[in-house]
């Protein structure tokens, strides 16, 4: 059982993880427009925080995690609204394939810094994406090491990232239009960390 599944289920009870998926809800917003033919691909879904922001904005969202118990904690949820345009499935970034051209929007909210070699995965992100697609994708810039305990690090592979090599790897992935920029900052443990929004659009 990974930390996520035995956290699952007090996840929700920090506000600053509530704050954060709001405000990037609303950074997102100021991008363009959502309608409601959009299929929208959530990220590291995980209790839903970012993902129900969506639903009724939207036509359909895939919320895909590597945390079974995450997973299982938003399919409550899910049931609980009697919400119906939600599929999620178990998904490991770092081992699985996404399907190609099936998706209008992919989001993600502080996940990126697990995967092994996200700069991979934004490549197969473009993949799924139908034309005029977009990538949203919301994690730390580069810090100190110490945003996450010692007791917390399973599964970190990354330190928050630079803007500048996020957004080449924008470029890489044949993202058009991209921008990396800072959107908040979170306060934990007596220091603030600046969060920022990677944006692109597939041609």
């Amino acid at each position: 059982m990974s930390r996520f599944d035995k956290v699952a289920k007090q996840w929700d009870a920090k506000s600053r993880r509530i704050f954060m998926a709001k405000n990037t809800f609303e950074e997102i917003k100021k991008k363009f427009f959502l309608t409601k033919d959009m299929k929208v691909l959530d990220i590291g879904a995980g209790t839903g925080l970012l993902l129900l922001n969506f639903v009724d904005k939207v036509k359909h969202i895939t919320g895909i995690d590597n945390s079974q118990g995450m997973l299982d904690v938003l399919k409550e949820k899910l049931e609980n609204s009697h919400i119906n345009n939600v599929n999620i499935q178990y998904f490991d970034a770092n081992k699985d394939t996404l399907h190609k051209k099936e998706y209008n929007l992919a989001i993600s909210n502080m996940t990126f810094h697990h995967f092994i070699r996200p700069e991979n995965f934004i490549k197969q992100v473009y993949d799924s994406l139908d034309i005029k697609g977009r990538i949203c994708i919301a994690d730390l810039e580069t810090e100190d090491g110490t945003f996450h305990s010692k007791e917390n690090l399973e599964g970190v592979y990354h330190f928050g990232f630079d803007k500048k090599i996020f957004l080449n790897w924008l470029k890489q992935a044949n993202f058009k239009n991209i921008s990396t920029e800072t959107i908040f900052k979170i306060n934990k443990n007596g220091k603030k960390f600046p969060v920022f929004l990677a944006y692109g659009e597939k041609e």
